[in-house]
Order: structure tokens, then sequence, then C-alpha cells
């Protein structure tokens, strides 16, 4: 992503954050940059544009870290578990746009194509937390998940909110343990009270669509937005043209073995270790690394 590209993002979602989405303007966000009002279009045709990238952005982190913990060897069931819950809490926190939901100040219209993604990425977490439930706590749960999912989801939601519009002190250290341990009095009580369960399949069917995108999944679905952030890079490098030519060559190599069948490891990962010999390449070289890595294990 280009140095002008990427404080546009940067001013984007600190504004969506503290102003709202609505009442935040192309304007302000050129403003912000000191940029012209035509330089941020010359980036993202609309303002909706700009959110989604944030939102695809932040999406793509959470999968891969959140994979990172369940792959570490080193932890126990129960640590991974704490550990997700934990990592889950200080991501909302970083990115405080996606507690307070600034989107969703004015009713959807026609065109709009925020919400449904909002929907999307709501139903997917949704949907991850249900499964992070049911490994944790066992099958039998699962009649019972999605009560227990809106029990998780309520108490994180109340305890982040405390701790970004009120500003309570909260360690998110003792917050994880504790919510988890929270979590077992609930479910312990569900599984042993004979509850039947006020949310069934039927009735989450919608939500339940929305399953939620391994690694491999979002990889493939996202690989062309990584390129063209690279792309869009390497003019702004400090470096000499030759140099510039060079990397957009090595991009396109990167791209043309990326698409045959049974690309070569080595060579992809060749082509990505020339690419993250510039600072500013380096993120998504590392980043592409790690698809590599998973794709090529499946």
């Amino acid at each position: 992503m280009s140095i002008t590209k990427q404080k546009i993002v940067a001013s984007a979602e600190r504004l969506f954050t503290d102003k709202g989405y609505e009442s935040t303007s192309i304007q302000d966000i050129a403003d912000d940059c000191s940029i012209a009002k035509g330089s941020v279009y010359k980036f993202f045709p609309s303002k909706e544009d700009i959110y989604i990238e944030i939102l695809e952005e932040r999406h793509m982190t959470m999968i891969e870290q959140r994979e990172r913990i369940q792959e570490n060897a080193s932890l126990s069931p129960r640590e991974r578990y704490v550990e997700e819950i934990e990592y889950q809490l200080q991501f909302f926190l970083t990115h405080k746009l996606f507690v307070t939901n600034t989107h969703r100040e004015t009713p959807a219209h026609e065109h709009d194509r925020i919400g449904p993604y909002l929907f999307q990425m709501r139903a997917r977490l949704m949907n991850y937390n249900r499964e992070l439930l049911v490994r944790h706590y066992g099958e039998e749960l699962r009649p019972l998940a999605w009560d227990a999912v809106i029990m998780f989801t309520a108490i994180a939601k109340e305890y982040l909110f405390l701790m970004t519009a009120s500003g309570k002190p909260l360690p998110v250290q003792e917050l994880a343990p504790y919510i988890a341990e929270r979590m077992e009095d609930l479910i312990r009580g569900l599984l042993q009270g004979g509850v039947k369960p006020m949310l069934t399949d039927n009735l989450m069917a919608e939500i339940a669509a929305c399953s939620p995108e391994t690694l491999r999944e979002t990889a493939l679905r996202c690989k062309g937005i990584v390129f063209d952030r690279i792309a869009s890079t390497i003019p702004d490098l400090n470096v000499p043209n030759s140099r510039k030519r060079e990397l957009e060559q090595v991009l396109e190599l990167l791209k043309q073995e990326g698409q045959e069948p049974q690309p070569r490891r080595f060579l992809l990962l060749a082509l990505l270790n020339e690419l993250a010999k510039e600072h500013e390449l380096e993120p998504y070289a590392i980043q592409m690394r790690m698809w590599v890595e998973k794709l090529m294990k499946a």
C-alpha cells in the first residue's frame, strides 16, 4: 500500500471511529491527510470503498492470528481457549470502529454495500465463536451452542463498551480468563439443567449460512487485494527507477506462478524474499509467505 493510501486508510478509520461513518466526508479525510480531495479519489472511488478496505484488512489480520493460536502446540486446550478470547478482546479494543459500529447511524439504503458486509462479518464471527465453544466444551453443547454464543458475545461486548466508552481500566490479561470462567459457570448450568435451546438451527439459519473463513479461503479471496497493495506501493519507494522496474517484474512473475495449477513453492518463496528486501513491502511479503505455506500444506 502506498504511503498516501496508508495515510488515507488510517485517517478514515480514526475519523469513522471518532465522528461516525455518516458524519465523516471525503473532504474530512483529505483535510486530515493534508492532501487534495481528488487525491483520495485516485485510490478510492467512494467512502464505502475506504470502509470496506478497512474491514478487509482487519478481517485478514484476525483470521491469521486465530490460526496462529490454534496451531500453537505449546499451549494446552484451555490456554488456547483463553488466548483466543484475549485476542478477540484486544482486537476490538485496538480497532474501536468495530465496537462502536458507527456505520449504522442511518437506515440502510437500496444500494448499501456496507450493511450486508457488516452482517456477514458479524455472522462469521458468531459462527467462529460457536465452533470455539463447542471445541472447548464438547459436542454435547452443540444443541445449545447458539444460546452460548449470544451469552459470550453479550458479556464480551458489555465489558468492551465499558472499556472504550467509559474508560474503565480493565486489564485484558485478567478479563479473558475471567470471561472464560464465567462461561464455564453458564455452560455447566445449561448442560446440567436439561435446558431447551431458545435459538435453534432453523432460527439461526441465516447466520449459519455465513460460515467463518479459513486462512486458506481468505488467502484465495484476498490475494488480489495484497497484489494491488504491493503494486501501488512500488512507485512510492525511495529506490532507483531500475529497482522499481525490477520489483514490478518480480510481482508479475509472482502473479503468474500463483495462477499455475501446481505453483512451485521454492519459486514463490524466492520471489517473496526478493520483495521483502524492501522495508515497505516486507509486511505484505510476510503475509503472502504464510499463505503460501498454508496453501502448500493443504
